[in-house]
């Protein structure tokens, strides 16, 4: 199912068996129906920021097996689990959270009324988000596929289940896209853990010497394609230090500094008389930013003005919006 990026939650019903080949997006399962006569239920899905999302409603007694990502992390959350559901042939309950690596092998039994939802992101947002919340949390604090010991806490998982039966029902709200999101925060902050407490006093310089080693490497390769990891070799370090480097002394991370930067060079060739030739896809392609809806967002939280509002100044248009691309005409457009 191919969905829109940055749209909200696209809800469908399940009809037979060979829907929940899809039980999460893109996942190929083997969907084995364990009983009679129709099924009934739905699937919900997003995808939005990197993170994509599913939900499902189980109306049937139903065997799921195979992996459930080839390339992320997926994270999946008992909202609703109805008895004798099993995974791994162990029981399950409601606010149960499970981690699955990547390619690692998913295999349960649903039985009717069962709610859960997953969130599938790479290991390297998820120590990013939880950077973002002061915690750790990476490939080695996980400690590999399987059940977190601990339930969640069972009001996150009474709002998440209220929010979830609404969408499954029809009842949207204008926050639904953000949900997602919401779910992988709370994720974040049951499996995380705090940060160990430095023992020298010698970080502050130290970070400052990684932050302006990964700020020489990010400005020389600003127009090119570049991963966390890639920044972190350059700066000397590992990624977990990298982050709190960033957080220290930018408040920021290492992924949302190079994403700021970029948004200024696109800024100012906006402005610019010697990009006037220029659309918006073309300056924001440049500087390796190709979701021209995300951009135009992204590009009105930092600068309080839409992309072609900064060309219509240039212009001397300050009464008319140019729409540069077909693919932002929702955005630009009053």
């Amino acid at each position: 199912m191919l969905l829109t990026p940055g749209a909200a939650w696209t809800c469908v019903p399940i009809r037979r068996i060979e829907d929940l080949r899809d039980a999460v997006l893109g996942a190929g399962l083997e969907a084995t129906q364990m009983s009679r006569g129709g099924f009934s239920g739905g699937l919900a899905f997003s995808q939005r920021d990197g993170i994509v999302s599913t939900s499902g409603l189980i109306g049937g007694r139903v065997a799921l097996r195979g992996p459930l990502s080839q390339d992320m992390l997926t994270i999946g959350i008992g909202l609703d689990v109805a008895p004798g559901t099993t995974h791994w042939h162990r029981e399950r309950q409601t606010g149960n959270i499970v981690v699955f690596f990547p390619g690692d092998e998913h295999s349960a039994l649903y039985t009717p009324g069962s709610l859960y939802a997953t969130v599938n992101v790479t290991a390297e947002r998820l120590e990013e988000e939880a950077a973002r919340e002061n915690l750790v949390l990476d490939a080695k604090s996980l400690g590999g596929t399987g059940f977190h010991p601990r339930l969640m806490d069972p009001k996150v998982i009474a709002t998440l289940r209220d929010r979830m039966r609404r969408m499954h029902g029809g009842i949207g709200t204008p926050g639904d896209a953000a949900i997602g999101r919401i779910m992988l925060l709370a994720a974040i902050r049951h499996l995380g853990r705090q940060p160990r407490a430095r023992t020298t006093g010698a970080e502050p310089g130290l970070h400052g010497r990684i932050v302006e080693r990964a700020r020489d490497y990010i400005a020389a390769h600003l127009a090119e394609p570049m991963t966390v990891d890639e920044i972190a070799a350059a700066a000397f370090t590992s990624r977990r230090t990298l982050f709190r480097a960033f957080a220290d002394l930018l408040d920021d991370t290492a992924r949302g500094y190079v994403r700021r930067l970029r948004l200024h060079r696109i800024h100012h060739d906006l402005a610019s008389e010697a990009e006037a030739s220029c659309t918006v896809a073309l300056v924001a392609n440049r500087w390796g930013l190709s979701e021209l809806g995300r951009v135009a967002g992204l590009y009105c939280d930092l600068f309080g003005e839409l992309p072609g509002e900064t060309r219509a100044r240039r212009r001397g248009q300050s009464g008319t919006r140019r729409i540069d691309h077909p693919a932002l005409e929702a955005v630009l457009s009053p």
